[in-house]
């Protein structure tokens, strides 16, 4: 029965520590490089191993503003998570990968009001996990 309880207790404590890897922490750096701009929404970013096509989130944004993304990479990912926000044609509008580099966030401007795809991938298609925080900079 000790034997058992142990065994429970092992693995559901590297299920916590597995969970927080992506969770709360991660959230607080996002908001905390967000600075004083507006919040407007959260993503909980999780790429699965060997998914060169990474996850796709849909958002709509407002014609003549400029927007802000940060990102919060996990400790654990092997390579840090890349963002595109993509028009409905596809056209790229703004990335946090630039010159071989990947930064923790970036600013864009909006022309057109409408739904936009936010593409999150890794380079090698590695399993990531990350938290990212879209905000309002400012309105033309």
């Amino acid at each position: 029965m000790k034997r058992l309880f142990l065994i429970l207790a092992a693995v559901l404590g590297f299920s916590f520590l597995a969970s927080s890897q992506c969770g709360e922490d991660l959230m607080k750096k996002a908001l905390a490089a967000m600075g004083s701009n507006q919040y407007i929404k959260d993503f909980d970013m999780k790429v699965a191993g060997g998914a060169a096509d990474g996850v796709t989130f849909t958002v709509v944004l407002n014609s003549q503003t400029k927007y802000q993304i940060n990102v919060a990479n996990s400790e654990s990912n092997g390579e840090n998570i890349k963002i595109q926000i993509l028009d409905n044609a596809g056209s790229l509008i703004g990335t946090n990968a630039n010159g071989g580099k990947v930064f923790t966030g970036f600013q864009f401007k909006c022309t057109k009001t409408g739904a936009y795809k936010l593409k999150v991938t890794t380079e090698n298609a590695s399993e990531a996990c990350a938290r990212a925080v879209l905000s309002l900079v400012e309105q033309f």
